[in-house]
């Protein structure tokens, strides 16, 4: 049985590698999906207002709604995208959203390691160390994920999600503090052509309706991109690789 684990740090980031989730998914991969925190301190676009999270309560304040948790929506809008992606579990691991840093980032790694001990993927992918858009959560993720794959001995393969810079988007740039500027294509080992998934795609993303102004305009933007995911293989082992792959699980038998 080929086993698939990815780790992001919140529950929106399947909008990603959505497509190359959706594709394995179809072709009988396990996949596990991993969301470091529940997305709580976002805001719900149908509010129209920020909803900040009081983390000394634990829940959110807003005049509008004091009802509303947004972590609560968050963490339904992912299981229902991962249902529509074929994702066959989803787990959250209880960190506060923008609060991953050296304070927790070993509690972080050893959960990551327990998960790949208990389930033992070939393969695992998370962001890139840069954390495609600069997040510091994305960072974190990213860098206790490669620290759980070295110390553990199951999974063959640890993939990076990578943006190309031939994408760089500069609205996009303008939105965070730095937006890194993407790897060349030399550097990119591995693109996963999910063309047949692309609806699949679009239909997850649209589960995040708290996030819809984002998924919006990502939606135009993925309508213009070629429907392939780009991917870095870090690390592997007990494999033969050869690039540039078209499959994660090229070499493994």
């Amino acid at each position: 049985m080929k086993k698939l684990l990815a780790v992001f740090a919140h529950p929106d980031e399947a909008f990603g590698p959505g497509g190359t989730l959706a594709k394995y998914a179809h072709e009988g991969v396990e996949i596990h999906l991993l969301s470091a925190t529940r997305g709580e301190a976002g805001e719900d676009d149908r509010l129209k207002s920020k909803i900040p999270f009081d983390f000394a309560q634990g829940k959110q304040k807003s005049k509008l709604r004091r009802e509303t948790k947004i972590h609560h929506l968050r963490e339904k809008e992912l299981l229902s995208s991962a249902k529509v992606l074929g994702i066959t579990k989803v787990e959250f691991l209880d960190f506060a959203d923008g609060r991953l840093c050296n304070a927790n980032y070993h509690d972080l790694a050893r959960k990551i390691r327990e998960k790949i001990t208990e389930f033992e993927p070939q393969v695992i992918l998370t962001h890139d160390r840069l954390g495609i858009s600069g997040h510091l959560d994305h960072i974190a993720v990213s860098l206790t994920t490669t620290y759980a794959y070295l110390k553990t001995k199951s999974a063959q393969k640890l993939y990076y999600l990578v943006l190309p810079a031939k994408w760089y988007d500069k609205k996009l740039a303008d939105y965070f503090i730095y937006f890194p500027e993407g790897y060349n294509e030399d550097d990119i080992t591995t693109k996963i052509n999910y063309s047949k998934y692309w609806d699949i795609k679009k239909k997850a993303m649209l589960q995040h309706k708290t996030q819809m102004n984002d998924v919006r305009d990502l939606l135009v933007r993925y309508e213009k991109w070629p429907k392939v995911d780009n991917f870095i293989l870090k690390y592997y082992r007990k494999v033969k690789v050869k690039f540039p792959e078209s499959d994660l699980f090229a070499g493994i038998k």
